[in-house]
């Protein structure tokens, strides 16, 4: 995959409940050189959103009040329109443990990424879930289609996590990273 990619014509929406950490996330994303962001405090919102601007990708935090992740992707992937039932969705929660991140996948996320986020990890997030969707299609999920059962083993790129959270630590020896992998 490329190390580099011009994000400059891609939408984002950033749905995080927490107004600090929308700022932040917008200031990351603008110098990732994306311009046109949105904002969304809550799956209600981020819906309605989703549904006026068709975003490319969404950023999404998993526990939001009143109306949190899990119900959006539910919705989002249940969606009559091909378009919006298969826009990029990228999970970027603290509440990353084992039990969220299944449960995120087999709803259809595209990635998950843990709190506090590193922007070159964040950038290589989203480069490489358009670089995939560019490549193979439009899909509902990691799996393709936000299946129970995974198809492959998820690597580094599909999941994110910081050292010591409790999931398997996956890549090489000094890699500050790791991956959920799945059987």
């Amino acid at each position: 995959m490329r190390e580099k990619w011009d994000l400059s014509r891609i939408s984002c929406l950033i749905a995080d409940d927490n107004p600090h950490m929308r700022t932040i996330l917008r200031s990351v994303l603008t110098g990732f050189g994306i311009r046109s962001i949105f904002e969304a405090s809550d799956g209600a919102e981020a819906l309605e959103l989703v549904v006026d601007r068709k975003p490319d990708v969404v950023l999404l935090d998993w526990v939001m009040n009143p109306f949190g992740g899990s119900e959006f992707l539910r919705i989002l992937r249940g969606d009559r329109d091909p378009v919006i039932s298969t826009i990029p969705v990228l999970v970027i929660s603290a509440h990353a443990n084992r039990a969220t991140i299944m449960e995120a996948i087999s709803i259809g996320v595209h990635g998950f990424v843990a709190k506090p986020i590193a922007p070159a990890i964040l950038y290589r997030h989203i480069g490489e879930i358009l670089e995939r969707q560019d490549m193979n299609g439009r899909s509902k999920g990691i799996m393709g289609l936000g299946s129970q059962k995974p198809t492959r083993k998820l690597n580094i790129a599909d999941v994110q996590q910081p050292p010591g959270e409790g999931l398997a630590e996956a890549g090489s020896e000094g890699e500050d990273d790791a991956g959920l992998a799945l059987l």
